[in-house]
């Protein structure tokens, strides 16, 4: 299995978190970013979701490449937050349907 993405805690049909875990041999490959990019696409061009957002690590420079690659901007920083089973420094990022219009114009 290369891995897998996720979109849930969708909120109002309006909001929703996304997910991309790759298993290490896959990593720096490109599929990252081909699959953040489609789910992004398919969302706002196939539902009635505004706005996609996530959490990474400060310390997970290769998922930050791939936020930044399709279109997501750093919101904010959580600082010793808990992020899955783990406490940690991490940042947020999100993206709108307009941001998303003019990432791919």
């Amino acid at each position: 299995m290369i891995g897998e993405i996720w979109v849930y805690l969708i909120e109002n049909d309006r909001m929703a978190k996304v997910a991309v875990r790759l298993s290490r041999a896959y990593h720096g490959k490109g599929y990252g970013t081909e699959a953040l990019s489609a789910i992004t696409a398919f969302c706002f061009e196939h539902t009635e979701l505004q706005k996609l957002w996530t959490d990474v690590d400060v310390r997970n420079e290769g998922s930050v490449r791939i936020l930044e690659k399709c279109g997501y901007r750093r919101e904010g920083l959580i600082r010793q937050g808990k992020m899955v089973n783990t406490w940690c420094d991490y940042y947020l990022y999100g993206i709108i349907s307009s941001d998303y219009q003019s990432y791919i114009n």
